[in-house]
């Protein structure tokens, strides 16, 4: 199957049911797929550790939430993090996270659900190309600032197409005293085909951990 099917099939996601279905089945050709004929066409992982290398020491604990196959966690190792864990909800995706190596800890979950773990617990969230339609809801960002401590930061990625509705709700958050928004620049996430993320900084300012539930 052509990377570009599965990409159509993954736009079609309705459940996390349907997501672990299809990312298992994508898992053996996935970084090919993806870094394209050349090896070079999906830079966002390289990005994404190079702008957390710049926010934060490579002593900070670190979660990459929607782990995949682990190139977020191989591109943070190379950048000298030692204690990064990896979140995914396909199983086979996460081994071969576990294979690439680059994490502390490793498992399989269901993100759209309350993380597991406790509070305050990371210095920085990571979540590359999942806060799309079907995949992670928009009230994950509200755990994600759940388990970083206060003056931790939260790096995503999010769709051109996908950005105005997610920018809404990281208003909400800076409303509510959750997090603000430190930055938020396009990047290529295949510059073969000119597609963009926008790749976005918030810092969470919360001394507390919020909760999750209706109004999210």
């Amino acid at each position: 199957m052509e990377t570009r099917e599965f990409a159509a099939r993954a736009r079609l996601v309705e459940s996390p049911a349907g997501a672990r279905a299809l990312y298992d089945e994508w898992a053996p050709t996935y970084d090919a797929d993806m870094a394209g004929p050349d090896g070079a066409d999906y830079p966002l992982p390289e990005i994404v550790a190079d702008v957390v290398a710049r926010l934060d020491g490579p002593g900070s604990d670190v979660l990459d939430a929607a782990c995949g196959t682990g190139l977020v966690g191989a591109a943070l190792a190379r950048r000298g993090f030692t204690s990064v864990d990896g979140l995914d909800i396909a199983p086979r995706m996460v081994a071969r996270a576990r294979a690439r190596g680059g994490y502390h800890d490793l498992g399989p979950a269901d993100l759209s659900q309350r993380l597991p773990g406790a509070p305050d617990k990371f210095g920085v969230v990571t979540c590359v190309n999942a806060l799309e339609p079907g995949h992670l809801p928009r009230s994950a960002l509200v755990e994600f600032a759940r388990v970083v401590h206060r003056g931790g930061h939260i790096v995503i990625t999010v769709s051109s197409g996908s950005w105005p509705e997610v920018e809404s709700h990281l208003r909400r958050l800076t409303t509510r005293g959750v997090a603000r928004l430190v930055e938020a620049a396009e990047q290529p996430l295949h510059p073969s085909e000119g597609t963009f993320h926008h790749v976005v900084v918030l810092e969470v300012v919360a001394s507390s951990a919020p909760s999750t539930g209706l109004g999210w």
